[in-house]
């Protein structure tokens, strides 16, 4: 009885760290995989500091980087997201609420 109990144990121990580890992976797991991982993207917010202000050709960021509107995709929520190469800062994707694209 004591080793099905701990097969119980260990296989119950399993089933959750499965599902949290699921649940942080599911969490940004509409980034496409071509275009970054999720470590490399986030969403922007103003509590943060980003901000982000609409041009005639883009999108100026709080840094002074600017995103052509060529180059921007279409956000599936109401949010800004940015991802970028983590050494170098480079802008690989970046996802715009619809309607504002």
């Amino acid at each position: 009885m004591t080793s099905r109990r701990a097969s119980r144990r260990s296989w119950a121990i399993a089933a959750a760290a499965a599902l949290l580890a699921g649940s942080e992976a599911l969490a940004h797991s509409w980034y496409p995989a071509w275009c970054c991982s999720d470590r490399d993207c986030r969403e922007l917010t103003a509590a943060r500091g980003e901000t982000v202000i609409e041009t005639e050709d883009g999108y100026r960021l709080w840094d002074g980087r600017f995103v052509g509107r060529e180059y921007t995709k279409a956000s599936p929520d109401a949010k800004f997201h940015m991802c970028e190469e983590q050494r170098t800062k480079a802008i690989v994707c970046f996802f715009v609420p619809q309607g504002q694209s």
